[in-house]
């Protein structure tokens, strides 16, 4: 791969990443109610849930959902009941959420395999990989070595994006406390639900 080509490949890859999504909610809301360490392990599974998605894509698999609608149609209603009960919840919230070491809650592995949950239950993630890395990978040279620069930039994209996003958490949390953290949960949770309606009335095979 050219540099030329490596840059163009960021360029889109950063574009795809940073516009506000399920992912970047959970992360900016995990962050703002648990603090951002805590933060982090929804990176973690945003980062577990990457991997998966470019396995899937690379393999094949993302071409065959596309071929078979109903188990494409599964998939989007099992993320379309996640996203609305995650929304539910939020704005069934006291707000009394707040950065503190005692805080009970969600343990480290219940809010990666949250994250986990979220990016997977999204169909549109694994055709976003597969149209992604369909156009960069080259099937007249060997895969491993084009594997070998497109998989570490994009996955440390997507990481560097999802930190910017617990960061952001963070800061929310500490201007949001009281009522005004109870009008951001109903926000994060009107948002959560707004995703599961568009994800409910559209077809992203077509996108």
């Amino acid at each position: 791969m050219s540099a030329d080509d490596w840059l163009f490949f960021m360029a889109i890859w950063i574009a795809a990443s940073v516009p506000l999504g399920p992912n970047a909610l959970n992360c900016i809301s995990t962050s703002a109610a648990y603090g951002f360490r805590k933060g982090l392990w929804s990176v973690a599974g945003v980062f577990a849930a990457a991997n998966i998605h470019m396995a899937l894509a690379l393999s094949g698999i993302a071409a065959f959902m596309s071929a078979n609608p109903a188990l494409f149609e599964v998939l989007r209603w099992l993320g379309v009941a996640y996203l609305a009960w995650m929304g539910v919840s939020m704005l069934r919230s006291n707000g009394d959420a707040q950065i503190a070491a005692a805080q009970p809650g969600f343990s480290r592995w219940q809010l990666m395999r949250r994250a986990i949950a979220i990016s997977m239950s999204n169909p549109k993630a694994i055709f976003a990989w597969l149209a992604v890395f369909s156009q960069f990978v080259n099937t007249a040279t060997p895969l491993a070595g084009q594997l070998a620069v497109l998989a570490p930039s994009a996955l440390s994209v997507t990481i560097a994006v999802y930190v910017g996003y617990c960061a952001v958490g963070l800061g929310v949390n500490r201007l949001f406390s009281g009522d005004r953290k109870r009008v951001f949960d109903r926000l994060m949770g009107s948002a959560y639900i707004a995703f599961a309606v568009g994800l409910a009335s559209s077809d992203f095979r077509k996108a």
